[in-house]
């Protein structure tokens, strides 16, 4: 798929349309499903550059992801649990409530974003630009192989060496993976990646997941949401430091995840996101933080401090539990609490070891 480049005009863009029509129904796995979704991609990012669009209308984009799935109104009553509010949803009686975009979009995988428009009226006419942004985010949320094929080739063909990453941890508090402590390690894999050692950096699901996101969030003008995992933070913390929050930094940081994942050990991708990833009130890494909450070397430290440095990569100033504000302090434990259940649950704790230390000061005095 070499042949496949940036769409610079709109002649270029209208022919991708065309060549995304002939190849609509091309089968998962195959050569023309991959270029598909190249295709896709790269026309939904065109549009949302050259045709931004407003409150793009909500049941459109669920018509669009339906048919893409191969879904029916029977499945959308299954997912709301009602057949009347299915059918008023599709014949514009009824508005999406919050609680029926979430539900939908956790079921099938669509962006909320593309859900939360307000509907237009029988009578109105779409624009052609916004079915195809529409129809380029179901496509994009069913593809299943987004991890492989020509976008990755295209995007990924002059990113940096991920090997770097090791010749990173030369700080003199670098912490050796074996140094740390087993409940620390226990923690940050419960809160940020349960599954690291059993992926190989991110799937293609994964990937799919943060590219709907992320297209959801270019067409809405809204910042992207969603998770990363372990190796993809490693990626965009030391490799994509410069890059702007956008669609290409999440493919790009999923491409070197894989990537990292066939030049580095697991261990070595771990070690590094433990000793580099910020942790607030300037401290990066496991050691400094340690330090920095408790006073204390990091072999020190206990489950429930483990814990609460574990839930701070999510939003470090939002969970430091230095905050002297009450209310702060309570959404600090709140989070350590939330990290210490994730523990019980993977059995990586016992559920009574748990109880202790959610029973726990979050700072010692």
């Amino acid at each position: 798929m070499t042949d496949i480049k940036p769409i610079r005009n709109a002649d270029d863009h209208k022919a991708v349309l065309d060549e995304i029509e002939v190849l609509f129904g091309a089968q998962p796995g195959t050569p023309e499903a991959d270029r598909l979704e190249v295709l896709t991609i790269l026309a939904a990012a065109w549009e949302a550059r050259h045709f931004p669009l407003d409150d793009a209308d909500p049941v459109d984009a669920l018509t669009f992801a339906m048919k893409a799935q191969g879904r029916s109104q029977s499945d959308l009553a299954g997912a709301l649990n009602s057949r009347s509010r299915a059918s008023e949803i599709l014949n514009r009686r009824r508005a999406l409530t919050a609680d029926m975009i979430d539900a939908i979009s956790s079921a099938w995988a669509i962006p909320a974003a593309a859900l939360g428009g307000r509907p237009r009226t029988p009578a109105s006419n779409v624009r052609r630009w916004a079915l195809n942004g529409m129809a380029a985010i179901a496509f994009t949320v069913t593809a299943s192989l987004a991890a492989g094929g020509g976008a990755l080739w295209y995007i990924g063909k002059d990113l940096p060496d991920p090997a770097q990453v090791a010749a990173l941890a030369d700080r003199p508090d670098f912490v050796p993976l074996a140094e740390i402590p087993p409940h620390v390690v226990k923690a940050f894999l419960a809160a940020e990646d349960k599954d690291f050692y059993g992926h190989g950096g991110t799937s293609a699901l994964g990937v799919v997941r943060a590219t709907a996101i992320s297209l959801g969030a270019l067409i809405s003008g809204k910042p992207g949401a969603g998770g990363t995992g372990i190796a993809e933070q490693v990626a965009k913390n030391l490799l994509l430091t410069n890059e702007p929050r956008s669609l290409a930094r999440r493919l790009k940081a999923a491409i070197l995840a894989n990537r990292m994942e066939q030049s580095l050990s697991k261990d070595r991708i771990l070690e590094v996101y433990l000793n580099e990833v910020y942790l607030g009130s300037g401290s990066y890494g496991v050691a400094q933080a340690s330090m920095r909450y408790f006073a204390k070397p990091l072999a020190d430290v206990s489950v429930a401090e483990a814990a609460v440095m574990a839930g701070l990569p999510k939003a470090p100033n939002a969970y430091r539990p230095n905050l002297p504000d009450a209310y702060d302090q309570a959404k600090a434990k709140a989070r350590r609490d939330w990290v210490l259940d994730r523990m019980a649950n993977d059995g990586l704790i016992t559920v009574s070891a748990a109880h202790m230390a959610q029973a726990e000061s979050l700072l010692r005095e």
